[in-house]
């Protein structure tokens, strides 16, 4: 998932215009991020492979050692252990033979350090963690962050068409150049060249599987297969949440994920409209799937990520395998108040001030990742020397 996901992008917000333009690209561009959608690819579409100039890793590493604070700061984590601990093993098995390397960056060395110090710590299941990372890491002073969520979403799926699953999830077409719009698509444009891989029977959350860049595929004998972005037709993306603005539906705080699926449901004489609106259309490829149903996704990092765990940053501000403790009000008014990993980027996840948490595949992580556009704070943790 480290490319797509239910993203509902949004910055920090001053005056209604920039509300329009930021908030409400409810649904960002699976490419657009580097992850569960795109990061599949790889998926929202963003390489795994993070190449660092000696100059840059040394500016990187200059300026968080700049930001930190020698305090001992007490962090709660309330999250589930062995799903950190997961995770820390995740980052540390793609990052530690990087970090052996004779030509490996301080950065890189130093991310490392910190995820072994943090799976040392995990590993004694009575420690107090909280005690423990006082005493092993340094924490950069809290940061307000606009923190978003995405998931990989199921649908349902057969491999054959008929009367009930008549909408194709297609392959990347060969040369992928000057392809057509997603209306043109939709009216036929691909027919008969055998880029058909499945069919659904929702054009609805097939349209969010396009946002997401990545999901499951249940089928009917019960298997589920794993699908992620393998490219798009090139066309500018367009939000359908700043569509449905514009037309007045929606005021800009109201156009979240659940609200517009649920508008599209109701009116299903416009809905094909307003999508066809966006003329970004997704391919998709077939995944590797793992038997273990809370394996996530592979995200920018290259690794399955971790529901509640894994977070998409900037890698040009937060290296990939940093440590973080996210602090966050979720929809429904539960606190999060948890150490996160960075393990996954995306286009639309830009600078020290926004986050994507990555919710997981069931029915809360859809909910939780369509309405999270809150105000948080992160602190990034950093090994003592």
């Amino acid at each position: 998932m480290s490319r797509g996901r239910t993203l509902v992008a949004a910055a920090v917000l001053v005056g209604a215009t920039a509300l329009v333009a930021a908030a409400v690209a409810l649904v960002t561009p699976s490419d657009a991020r580097a992850g569960t959608s795109s990061s599949q690819s790889s998926g929202k579409p963003a390489s795994s492979a993070q190449t660092e100039s000696p100059e840059k890793s040394r500016a990187q590493t200059s300026s968080a050692r700049s930001s930190r604070t020698q305090t001992s700061t007490a962090f709660t984590d309330h999250g589930d252990r062995a799903a950190l601990r997961r995770a820390v093993s995740e980052a540390l098995g793609k990052l530690a033979p990087r970090a052996e390397a004779k030509d490996a960056s301080a950065q890189t060395r130093t991310v490392v350090r910190g995820l072994r110090a943090l799976r040392d710590a995990l590993a004694r299941p009575d420690a107090d963690l909280a005690k423990i990372l006082a005493e092993r890491f340094t924490a950069s002073p809290f940061r307000p962050i606009f923190v978003t969520g995405y998931h990989e979403p199921t649908l349902s799926a057969r491999r054959k068409r008929d009367g009930r699953f008549r909408y194709p999830v297609y392959a990347m077409p060969p040369g992928g150049t000057d392809l057509p719009t997603r209306a043109e698509i939709e009216n036929g444009a691909l027919d008969g060249r055998g880029l058909e891989l499945f069919y659904t029977d929702d054009p609805i959350e097939l349209f969010f599987l396009h946002v997401q860049g990545s999901g499951r595929l249940v089928l009917d004998d019960g298997s589920t297969v794993r699908v992620g972005f393998a490219g798009s037709n090139g066309k500018t993306y367009r939000s359908i949440g700043v569509e449905l603005v514009e037309r007045g539906v929606f005021r800009p705080t109201e156009a979240t994920a659940p609200a517009i699926k649920k508008w599209l449901r109701e009116h299903p004489d416009e809905a094909p409209a307003v999508m066809r609106t966006n003329p970004r259309y997704v391919f998709f490829a077939v995944r590797e799937s793992s038997p273990d149903a809370q394996q996530g996704p592979r995200g920018a990092l290259g690794v399955p990520l971790v529901a509640w765990r894994s977070v998409a940053v900037d890698p040009d501000v937060v290296p990939l395998g940093s440590i973080g403790h996210l602090s966050v009000e979720l929809p429904g008014g539960e606190r999060f108040s948890s150490l996160v990993i960075a393990m996954d980027t995306g286009t639309a996840i830009k600078g020290r001030g926004r986050i994507d948490l990555f919710c997981g595949s069931d029915e809360k992580a859809e909910r939780v990742a369509g309405e999270l556009r809150h105000r948080g704070r992160i602190a990034w943790l950093e090994p003592r020397s």
